[in-house]
């Protein structure tokens, strides 16, 4: 199953409808220096463990810059 790019709302209730395990790690940036959009998860890396597990690394969408 291809998950990247998808919001991760929407890839969590898919999984959970079809009964795939998974895990989820919320990757965030050290400083702030960056502004995130915190409701905007996205999947940015999937990996399939050998036991049919799902990790997923999901992040925030990064804030459109003004000058």
């Amino acid at each position: 199953m291809d998950i990247l790019a998808q919001p991760l709302h929407l890839v969590t209730e898919a999984m959970d409808k079809l009964s795939y395990r998974y895990t989820v790690k919320i990757s965030r940036p050290t400083r702030d220096f960056f502004k995130v959009e915190g409701d905007a998860l996205y999947v940015i890396r999937q990996r399939l463990d050998a036991d049919g597990q799902y990790q997923i690394v999901a992040a925030a969408k990064m804030g459109k810059e003004v000058f």
